[in-house]
């Protein structure tokens, strides 16, 4: 597994660190964690997988064309996670239970989706992609509850991180 992909999974894995550290900030129960946890891994499997295979087949039918679309993928989600941490967009400040833990975590995995399909035009092995990406995602939220209690602000500086990185993987396939 190359390095550009385990730092993609650390990115993928901000927005659900980030809301499980401001979630962690309200004490919630050990049923909630696991719930969230195990939601933003699946998801963070399986939405990769969707947008590999849209990925993959957009490159086969597109050729080079592909490798810019999937860069323009990577870009535009890098820029979009910037923009809304700027706005101070992302949902941190709950205590979610049944169907806002699904929703919320689905939310959270949205952007593997499109880093899926960006992904998938550059012939990476998806299965092993998307599994790093469920585990790192799961270790990354349950690193967020377990800081929560301790960390309340400066959040936001994460996902300006997140972006860049991002930003530099679909500059980085262009070149």
């Amino acid at each position: 597994m190359s390095f550009e992909v385990m730092l993609v999974a650390v990115v993928l894995g901000v927005d659900s660190f980030s809301l499980s550290l401001g979630l962690g900030c309200h004490n919630p129960q050990r049923k909630t964690i696991w719930i969230f946890t195990l939601l933003v891994g699946l998801f963070h499997v399986l939405m990769p997988l969707v947008g590999f295979a849209l990925g993959r087949a957009a490159g086969e039918f597109l050729g080079e064309l592909a490798l810019y679309a999937g860069a323009g993928v990577l870009i535009f989600w890098g820029i979009k996670i910037m923009l809304e941490a700027y706005r101070g967009k992302s949902p941190r400040d709950c205590q979610p239970g049944g169907l806002a833990l699904l929703t919320l975590s689905l939310g959270v995995s949205v952007d593997a989706l499109s880093v899926g399909f960006g992904l998938g035009t550059f012939g990476i092995n998806s299965l092993v992609a998307a599994l790093l990406f469920g585990l790192v995602a799961a270790v990354m939220t349950l690193l967020g509850f377990s800081l929560g209690s301790r960390v309340k602000e400066r959040l936001g500086r994460l996902e300006y991180l997140a972006g860049i990185i991002l930003i530099g993987l679909g500059i980085e396939a262009l070149i």
